[in-house]
């Protein structure tokens, strides 16, 4: 087994988290099998690691979880080329161009992960307290990024085994995939072996940038979800989600921020609201890895001097204002003024309205682009670092979740929404208008026609409307569509029933004859 550490450890030892360790590591070239997993320390480092790699894989997380909704899909408002990802609002994607290849390069992370399970588990060397702890972190990673794959692909190839190598490639295993069924049934038992070993610890021990008990129970509620909608789980599966999902309510020492965008403030990281995020770090990683945040979201500097704010305040005036970057992703331009009600604090912390100044002195509203990540302008630079912490799960996902699970089991969860929508406009206007804005009154002429959402009169209307406003860029949106069915799948996107799962590429294809293409391409 030398080669799987060669490189893993390699990027163990500069991917620290920040975390300071005391290891007195050998030379890469030297570490084995035989010489590792000798210590404390070894285990912690590997369990970095594990973070590490799957940190790495935030954008592919982002691609299969977002764009293929009602998001994006207008062509950028500076006139860049969109180089290929238009192909996902407009679900054109194919056998030729999949976009996402090699099931998005999940499975080296698996791989990494079923070794750090039996080393773990056959140890001798840990306490049990630290040996449950990274038991339940490596089982409800795996069963995350299974859920993932299952979620996008549908029949996917199981591996529950370390295999030689230094990383796992699955277009070269010569293995069938497993049916959805099965993959579902390993995600379940990988999520109670977490459950089960986690114990009694809620704690988040390492920081919210690791794995924990929270995550692990947020994550079995959407499973159950996703299983009680999609594969015929029905009550049993909603009544296991709401137990999950109380259970974290009661015991995770969660809360909402009071202000929607503390959640997401640089100078704000891990806190309340927080149940797992991918850190980013100085010199390390930032959003989406390799500056694949500024170069998808982010506006260029150079044309913005073309445009101004909602008041005319040119943007190259406004004091602060230094991002650059490219837009790939534009998002439509009617989401400014459909998606979100009057005083809804979300409108100015997700988006930014672009305006354009008119001969006759009026302006012009153009586009909005991504503000709910802004970044830090960091000491001697003259420009924008994205080094926020970028959301997995947190706090208000739970909430509804939740409110869903009622909702599905005939239960009231105007308690789960209203807390939400609260936060959203602020306590005190909530409270002057709950006629108007409090589940289940969101109703009316504002959503007649409206391409993106619905009115309270439908429950589940209601939950995905607050979920579409609470989590933009979070990549959420498409995969809420599909828990809650083909219908509003049709109904908000351009994709055809036959294609809502993802091609395989043609080299997995090909290197591996025992894959076969998912059905409809």
């Amino acid at each position: 087994m030398k080669k799987i550490f060669i490189t893993f450890m390699a990027a163990v030892s500069l991917l620290t988290f920040n975390r300071c360790t005391s290891l007195d590591m050998e030379p890469v070239s030297s570490i084995s099998d035989a010489n590792y997993w000798k210590s404390s320390d070894q285990f912690k480092a590997f369990n970095t690691g594990l973070h590490s790699l799957l940190r790495l894989r935030s954008y592919n997380i982002f691609v299969l979880g977002e764009p293929r909704a009602d998001i994006y899909g207008d062509q950028p408002f500076g006139g860049e080329a969109t180089q290929g990802v238009e192909r996902y609002p407009y679900n054109t994607i194919n056998a030729e161009f999949t976009g996402i290849s090699n099931f998005g390069d999940f499975y080296e992370t698996i791989n990494q992960l079923n070794l750090m399970i039996r080393k773990t588990n056959e140890t001798t060397l840990l306490d049990e307290n630290e040996k449950n702890y990274f038991l339940g972190e490596a089982y409800g990673m795996r069963a995350y990024i299974y859920f993932h794959l299952l979620r996008s692909w549908g029949d996917v190839i199981l591996v529950t085994e370390p295999t030689l190598g230094n990383e796992l490639d699955i277009s070269h295993l010569e293995k069938a995939a497993s049916p959805a069924s099965e993959v579902m049934d390993q995600i379940k038992k990988d999520i109670d072996a977490s459950v089960n070993a986690f114990g009694s610890d809620y704690s988040y021990k390492y920081g919210k940038g690791y794995w924990s008990k929270s995550a692990t129970l947020i994550l079995k509620g959407e499973v159950y979800l996703w299983s009680g909608r999609q594969m015929g789980g029905g009550t049993g599966d909603y009544s296991t989600a709401k137990a999950a999902l109380q259970d974290l309510q009661q015991n995770g020492n969660l809360k909402l921020q009071d202000k929607f965008t503390d959640v997401f403030a640089y100078g704000n990281k891990e806190n309340s609201e927080i149940i797992f995020a991918f850190k980013s770090i100085k010199d390390e990683f930032t959003m989406w890895k390799d500056y694949n945040w500024r170069n998808n979201m982010v506006p260029q500097r150079e044309y913005m001097a073309n445009y101004c704010d909602e008041s005319g305040t040119p943007f190259m005036e406004i004091p602060g204002y230094n991002f650059h970057g490219l837009m790939r992703y534009q998002v439509k331009k009617d989401h400014y003024w459909k998606t979100f009600r009057e005083n809804d604090s979300r409108l100015t912390g997700t988006l930014k309205a672009v305006y354009q100044k008119q001969e006759d002195g009026s302006i012009k509203y153009i586009a909005p682009f991504a503000y709910k990540f802004q970044g830090t302008t960091l000491e001697g630079s003259n420009e924008r670092n994205w080094l926020d912490d970028y959301p997995i799960y947190r706090y208000a996902d739970a909430l509804l979740l939740l409110a869903e699970a009622k909702a599905l089991l005939g239960e009231d969860p105007s308690t789960e929404i209203n807390a939400v929508r609260e936060r959203a406009y602020g306590s005190e206007y909530f409270n002057a208008h709950k006629n108007e804005v409090a589940y289940p009154n969101d109703k009316g002429s504002f959503y007649n026609d409206n391409p993106f959402e619905g009115g309270d009169e439908n429950v589940m209307e209601a939950i995905l409307k607050e979920r579409l406003r609470e989590f933009f860029f979070e990549g959420k949106r498409w995969y809420d569509l599909r828990r809650f069915g083909n219908q509003y799948v049709l109904k908000y996107t351009t994709a055809q029933e036959s294609r809502l799962l993802w091609p395989i590429n043609e080299d997995a294809l090909t290197n591996n004859p025992a894959l076969k293409q998912t059905p409809g391409y």
